[in-house]
């Protein structure tokens, strides 16, 4: 595959990106500032079209330099993440409980497990680290967490496995809502309502775009949020309705939020998921009993 920029001029464009300017980039690269307008007109010359206005002294993206922009942040978030887990290889004999999860169960869930895990075994020190269920599992698969927490999706080979928690979806809606008269809210109540909708990184809106396909629920949304924790806070500003998890309505549960059963039946099924092949470093069972204790207790809301 050809080669059209080199790191360094990613490196020089980000920085500008950054900084908005020429000086201010070449201060964030330790460089000087006509090394760095060199190498983001090599880039330009390269690329065959301009990624900069020229304005007022400073550097403006243009269209095609904000799409470039998106896909160099995520490049270097990679980067950076690399960075971050070969200074932890240093650490790795002090070992520590790496906990890759969906936000909803480190925020509900977890603080309450390890306290107790804590004051039952011994200050074990954990690394709570948050990503989507499908790379959740990858982690434990390839042995970079201990333990892993997602929803919706069945272990992959390599990966063993326990349900946590299977609840049904709730109908969050904005504080002082009409449909709070209701005891149960349906499919048809929702027509035609501003919807709260959730990208597919938890995978809580996958599983609520499976379970209604006949509804286009893309052309209601009118904010996407990629976690339930922040699609719960748009509901609480009266933006608009969403359907979500018991677990992110106990977070809310000092809210105005009206939550109210939902029909039909969305499921949204709590696993947990380690290696077959590692040995745990930790007493893995009783980690797991505790999870499945406070996930039951936030479902009969007596914690």
């Amino acid at each position: 595959m050809q080669t059209i920029v080199s790191f360094r001029h990613l490196e020089a464009l980000r920085a500008v990106f950054l900084a908005g300017s020429v000086t201010g980039a070449a201060h964030r690269m330790s460089i000087t500032q006509s090394a760095v307008s060199h190498l983001v007109r090599d880039a330009e010359e390269r690329l065959g079209y301009k990624l900069f206005d020229r304005r007022l002294g400073r550097l403006v993206p243009t269209r095609r330099g904000r799409l470039l922009w998106e896909q160099i942040r995520q490049a270097f978030t990679g980067f950076e993440a690399i960075n971050d887990f070969c200074l932890r290889l240093r650490e790795i004999e002090a070992r520590d409980i790496v906990v890759a999860t969906i936000p909803i169960v480190s925020t509900a869930i977890l603080p309450w497990v390890f306290r107790r895990y804590r004051e039952t075994i011994g200050p074990q020190f954990f690394r709570i680290r948050p990503q989507e269920t499908e790379i959740a599992i990858a982690s434990v698969r390839f042995q970079t967490a201990d333990i892993a927490f997602g929803v919706n999706l069945e272990p992959v080979p390599g990966v063993a496995g326990t349900v946590i928690a299977d609840y049904d979806a709730m109908c969050f809606l904005p504080p002082g809502h009409p449909l709070a008269a209701k005891r149960v809210i349906e499919q048809k109540d929702l027509l035609h309502l501003p919807m709260i909708s959730l990208s597919r990184r938890e995978g809580i809106g996958q599983s609520v775009e499976t379970a209604l396909p006949d509804i286009d629920l893309a052309a209601r949304a009118v904010v996407e949020c990629p976690s339930a924790i922040t699609a719960a806070a748009m509901v609480e500003a009266g933006i608009g309705y969403t359907l979500l998890d018991p677990i992110t309505a106990f977070i809310f549960r000092g809210s105005e939020i009206v939550v109210r059963p939902f029909q039909p039946r969305i499921p949204f099924v709590i696993r947990a998921y380690w290696s077959e092949t590692e040995d745990a470093s930790f007493d893995r069972a009783y980690f797991v009993d505790l999870t499945k204790k406070r996930a039951l207790a936030i479902a009969d809301r007596k914690a």
